[in-house]
């Protein structure tokens, strides 16, 4: 487990370095206003991701059930449905951006031609997750961490180079599509080398228990989806460009938290799914996986206390300095969230769901609060690392009750 540990830190670490060297570059060759608009975009991408997010905890769920029976034919099966499925979906999201342009372009301050730009990358982000959750499940950390590498890698190359050409925004745009789309293409190569020369085979896909899983992925991933991207989208609507380049300043640099504990659900869910099925004991991984993570989180928070104006200036230069007063309670809610979405993996792993009902209504809570009171910026990150901060002990309350009330066999637990 360690082993593992460490490549898909590794993997992680390349992929957000990647992406704040990205957003380090974009941040000072834009300037504030027109990042905002950039960062409100890569914002709307990630929203639009939110249906293969909300796959992937059930795909690699299955995909680990079946690498513990040795069924590489039904792991291929997998693959080529789910390819079928979210490429029609991404489809879909290219017809309806086209149609909806106009309109949604004036609801957050952004050029019409933007939105098929965000279909574009929201179908790219679609095949990246269902893929790596499918090497995620049959524990092939391999392939997880060439797409990961690539992806980070590819995406500071192609930004390195549209703005040499001095594309501005549409630069910025193609960049990080060009990191989603090299992800997606290496991990999809890996897999097809590994199981096109396994048999095929028909799956008999149990509709019943893949409810009960998308339930709890559902809620991990809408919570997520909202809470990490839905506040920067609001802040571009209720306030001026200057302002929101502002917040999506302290949103990425909070976030550095979240991407440097991103790793531990990546590995408690199929280490708790294989235990599961073989009736063996949970909790200790679950323990485990609780103590990295917190305590990652809080020597994090420490760091931004003192160091934060740092991070920001290595980040995004001085022209946002005035985001370092958000920064603190930013990142302690993207550490509440995190946990927030591990302990659900760890429910879905274990099937015990009862926490998606109150999940979503702490996450919708909290947006209320956002859309009721925006008067300054402060106000909105209070919002969110209050609402976090309550959405994680909900869920940790809820999953211990169920375990506590819900039967299982003796040697499980």
């Amino acid at each position: 487990m360690l082993r593992q540990g460490a490549l898909v830190f590794f993997a992680m670490m390349v992929l957000n370095i990647g992406g704040f060297v990205f957003h380090a570059v974009a941040s000072r060759r834009l300037g504030v206003a027109e990042y905002g608009v950039l960062y409100t975009l890569i914002s709307g991408c990630t929203i639009a991701a939110v249906p293969s997010a909300l796959a992937a905890p059930v795909i690699a769920r299955f995909a680990s059930e079946f690498r513990v029976l040795h069924d590489e034919r039904h792991v291929r099966k997998l693959v080529v449905d789910i390819v079928r499925v979210f490429g029609a979906l991404a489809a879909i999201y290219l017809v309806l951006a086209f149609v909806t342009m106009n309109p949604v372009g004036a609801f957050l301050h952004v050029p019409a031609w933007t939105v098929p730009l965000v279909a574009v990358m929201g179908g790219g982000m679609l095949f990246s997750a269902v893929l790596r959750a499918v090497a995620q499940g049959t524990q092939d950390y391999g392939a997880f961490t060439i797409s990961c590498v690539t992806d980070g890698v590819s995406k500071v190359v192609a930004l390195a180079v549209f703005m040499l050409l001095a594309l501005g925004l549409l630069g910025g745009v193609l960049g990080f599509t060009a990191g989603i789309f090299g992800g997606a293409i290496a991990v999809g190569i890996v897999l097809f080398k590994r199981y096109r020369s396994v048999g095929e085979c028909e799956i008999r896909y149990d509709w019943r228990r893949i409810a009960l899983s998308g339930v709890g992925a559902a809620a991990i991933t809408i919570a997520g989806a909202l809470m990490g991207s839905m506040d920067v989208v609001l802040v571009k609507h209720f306030f001026d460009a200057n302002q929101a380049g502002i917040y999506s300043a302290a949103s990425l640099g909070g976030k550095v938290l979240l991407y440097f504990v991103g790793f531990v659900p990546t590995i408690l869910l199929p280490q708790a799914t294989e235990r599961h099925v073989r009736g063996e004991r949970t909790r200790y991984a679950l323990a485990a996986c609780i103590a990295v993570l917190v305590g990652i989180g809080i020597v994090g928070v420490i760091a931004l206390k003192f160091f934060g104006i740092v991070l920001l200036h290595a980040l995004v230069g001085h022209a946002f300095d005035a985001a370092a007063a958000l920064l603190l309670p930013y990142g302690a809610a993207m550490v509440c969230l995190a946990l927030a979405g591990m302990l659900g993996s760890y429910g879905i792993a274990t099937h015990r769901i009862a926490f998606a009902v109150p999940l979503l209504f702490c996450v919708c809570g909290t947006l209320m609060s956002i859309a009721l009171f925006h008067q300054t910026l402060a106000q909105v990150v209070t919002a969110v690392a209050v609402g976090n901060g309550v959405t994680v002990c909900t869920v940790a309350l809820t999953i211990g009750l169920q375990a506590m009330l819900s039967p299982r066999p003796a040697s499980a637990a």
